[in-house]
Formats: structure tokens, sequence, C-alpha cells
């Protein structure tokens, strides 16, 4: 694409406050939270309605830059190519973008007020635990789920038939250090709150990291495996694979 042309179409959109996306060669230079230079590329670029901007490379999940919303942007010619250039003033970031070739350009205007259903958050799990004791063990009594304390909201709080009090931290994905360091908080600030020198912890979640778990047995606490609700139903075991609808 003509890069003069370029410059005229995505003017006009980011008038129009239209989403903007455009596939170009480029090289990137970034100053804010980092100072970062990448060289010459293929990337994908994004300007979403509110400002937000996102550089994507060919491969990973990732942007390889990104700016939140609230900036500004424009474009500068400069003999053969085109600068592109951001501004975040809230967070003082600067990314600018040496284009020497746009592949193609598209924008329009999205109109989306929905908010996404999360099915398997934590504070379902913590749901499921409360409704479910026996996912924990046979003895616990669940008393109250996100009990307030200083240090944050305990996910599931309550008992066994010892009247131990028990605290439970949930993760819907692999427990890490975080994870064991938060819960030991809760323990400490309940024993402190209480006056009582026993209370149990233990992390509820799919996995932990092998060095979480030593953490967690040095504190003698321990770890239950617990999915969340809904997690893995996609890509259980016993789903047939599409293969399996070919034959």
């Amino acid at each position: 694409m003509d890069l003069g042309v370029f410059k005229d179409k995505f003017e006009e959109a980011y008038a129009k406050k239209e989403f903007i996306t455009f596939f170009c060669k480029c090289k990137i230079v970034y100053s804010g939270r980092a100072e970062a230079v990448l060289g010459k590329g293929d990337r994908m670029v994004g300007v979403k309605q509110d400002g937000t901007i996102f550089v994507h490379q060919p491969e990973g999940g990732n942007p390889i830059n990104y700016m939140k919303a609230g900036g500004s942007a424009e474009l500068v010619k400069h003999d053969y190519w085109m600068f592109f250039k951001a501004y975040n003033p809230l967070t003082k970031e600067y990314l600018e973008l040496e284009i020497s070739r746009v592949y193609s350009f598209a924008s329009q205007r999205l109109e989306d007020g929905q908010k996404q259903l999360l099915a398997g958050s934590e504070a379902d799990m913590s749901d499921m635990i409360k409704q479910n004791p026996i996912l924990i063990s046979d003895d616990f009594k669940p008393l109250s789920r996100e009990e307030h304390t200083k240090f944050g909201f305990i996910d599931v709080f309550g008992h066994d038939n010892k009247g131990t009090l028990i605290i439970i931290e949930c993760k819907r994905y692999t427990a890490g250090l975080d994870a064991v360091q938060q819960l030991r908080r809760y323990v400490e600030k309940i024993k402190e709150l209480r006056g009582i020198k026993t209370v149990s912890g233990i992390i509820a979640s799919p996995k932990i990291s092998p060095n979480a778990e030593e953490m967690l047995k040095k504190w003698g606490f321990t770890w239950k495996l617990v999915n969340p609700p809904m997690r893995l139903i996609r890509h259980n075991k016993s789903q047939k694979g599409l293969d399996a609808f070919l034959k």
C-alpha cells in the first residue's frame, strides 16, 4: 500500500475513533517502563477506540509492545518511510514505529457493551468448596467464604470435627510461592485475632509448583487437588477428539 494512502486512511479512521489494524514492516523504539529497541520486521499494529495500542509479532500470544488507553497517536511522513508516534501522558510512555512498508489496512467502528462471563474463577472454586466440603475432607465444615482480614479475603474459612480452624486459599491455576505466603499471612492473622495457637492452612488448586509445595510443608500446611468448576470440560480425556468424528 502506498504510504500516502495509508496515512490518509489512518487519519480518517482515527478521527472517527474506529478500531484500526494494519500489517506493516517496521522498526520499534519504546520508552517508558523500560527502554527497548526492536529491529525491522513484519508486525501487526492495533489502535483501539479508547486509544489502547498493541503491536504483535507473527508468533506468540502476547503483544511485543502495549500501551494503555488514554494516549494519542499520529503519523509523520519522512522521505521513504512513515513514523507512527504514540504518547501516553498518564503512564509517560512513548512508542515510535519507523514504517517502511504497509501490507494492508482495516478499520471499523465496533459496538460491544457485553461483559465476559467467566466460569471456573477462584470465587467459583470457593462456592464449590463451601457447597461440597468433602472436596477438602470428610470432616471439613465450612463457616464462610471471603472472610475479611487486614490482608484481604480468605477464600473459604471453616473447621474440622475437632474444632481446629481451617483456612483455604484457592488458585484456579498452578499455586506458586505467592499463594503459600498469602496463606501464611492469613493463618498468622487469625491466630493473632482469635488468640489461638493452632490454625490449619490448605491450598486448593489443580497444580502446585515444587518449590511452593516444599514451602507449604515447611510451614505445616497442606495441598489439596481441586479443579475449578468447568475447567477441563472441553479437553478432558473422555471427550472424543476431532479425528473420531472424521472416521
